[in-house]
C-alpha cells in the first residue's frame, strides 16, 4: 500500500514502500512521494524497510522485563549517574514544555568512549584534529548504562542488533532523501557518516556518529497529554490540524526532527507531535 501526498493540507500520513528503491520503474514514484512528505508533512510511514522481524521482536519481547526490574535495579541505572544523559528516568522525572512527562524511559545510544576533557590537552605530532574537547556538548558522548544480564538475559545483544539494523536503515534512507532533494549523493555524510567509511577518513576529521534510542513505557493514566509514540500519536499538518498516526504492522514511523531541520538549514521543518488519550 502506498499513499501519495499532493497537498499542503494533508489529512493523513503517507506510507512509503522502500522496496520501490530497488525497482528502476518504481523508484521515481518513491522519490516523488518522499519529496512531498519532506516538505508537506514531516512524518511518514515506511514499509518493506529491511529490518528483520526477529530483530525487532527480540528487543520488544524483553521490554516488559526491562521496565519490571526492581526499583533498586532501575535506580542503579539512573541518568543522574551519567554525564552523557544515558540511562533510566522514572515516571514524571522529566518535563517537556513545562509539563511533567507521564512516562518511564531508558535512553540508550551507540556505545562510545568518553572524549570530553576538562582542560585542553597538547596534541601529538600525528593529530590533525582542531576539535576542542573541553566543549560541554562532547560530554554527551560516552558508554551506556546496561541492565544486569542476570535480570534481562540477552538484552544488550538484542538492543545492539536492533540499533545496528536501524543505523544501516538510516544511512540508506538519508541517501534516498538526497535523491529526493536532487542533491549529490553523500551530501549529508558529514552529519551521518557510516562507521565503514571512517577508517579511511583523514585522522581526526570525522567523529563516529551517535544514534540514540528511547525505550518508553506509559503507565495507565487519566487522559493527560504525553510526549512519545504509541496509539495516541498525532502530528500537526500544514493547516494546524492534529492528524492521527495509528500504528501499522510492519512499518516504522519517521519523524524529521530538529536535527534534520538544522542539517537542511530549515528546508525540512521539524513537525509538532504529541501523544494524548481520551477516556
Amino acid at each position: 500500500m502506498t499513499c501519495e501526498v499532493s497537498s499542503l493540507h494533508a489529512s493523513s500520513i503517507p506510507i512509503l514502500d522502500l522496496s520501490y528503491a530497488d525497482d528502476p520503474l518504481k523508484k521515481p514514484l518513491l522519490l516523488k512521494q518522499l519529496h512531498d512528505a519532506l516538505f508537506n508533512v514531516g512524518f511518514l510511514y515506511i514499509q518493506n524497510h529491511g529490518v528483520a522481524e526477529d530483530t525487532i521482536a527480540s528487543l520488544v519481547s524483553r521490554l516488559p522485563r526491562l521496565f519490571d526490574q526492581p526499583d533498586e535495579a532501575k535506580a542503579a541505572l539512573s541518568k543522574l549517574n551519567s554525564p552523557h544523559f544515558l540511562g533510566y528516568s522514572g515516571f514524571a522525572e522529566e518535563s517537556t514544555l513545562g509539563k511533567k512527562d507521564l512516562r518511564e524511559q531508558f535512553d540508550l545510544a551507540t556505545d562510545l568512549p568518553v572524549i570530553w576533557r576538562a582542560t585542553v590537552e597538547p596534541k601529538t605530532s600525528n593529530e590533525k584534529s582542531s576539535r576542542d574537547f573541553t566543549k560541554k556538548y562532547w560530554r554527551l558522548r560516552g558508554p551506556n548504562q546496561w541492565p544486569r544480564e542476570d535480570l534481562i538475559p540477552g538484552f544488550r545483544e538484542a538492543f545492539t542488533n536492533y540499533h545496528d539494523a536501524l543505523q544501516a536503515l538510516s544511512y540508506r534512507f538519508v541517501h534516498l532523501v538526497e535523491e529526493a532533494f536532487g542533491i549529490p549523493l553523500g551530501t549529508f555524510d558529514d552529519f551521518f557518516l557510516p562507521k565503514s567509511i571512517q577508517h579511511s577518513a583523514e585522522n581526526g576529521k570525522y567523529m563516529p556518529p551517535q544514534h540514540r534510542i528511547k525505550l518508553i513505557k506509559y503507565p495507565p493514566s487519566t487522559g493527560q497529554s504525553r510526549v512519545g509514540q504509541e496509539e495516541g500519536l498525532e502530528v500537526v499538518n500544514a493547516k494546524g490540524d492534529w492528524v492521527p498516526v495509528p500504528p501499522i504492522e510492519g512499518t516504522f514511523v519517521v519523524n524529521f526532527g530538529n536535527a534534520f531541520e538544522a542539517a537542511t538549514e530549515g528546508a525540512v521543518k521539524a513537525t509538532v507531535h504529541r501523544v494524548s488519550f481520551q477516556f
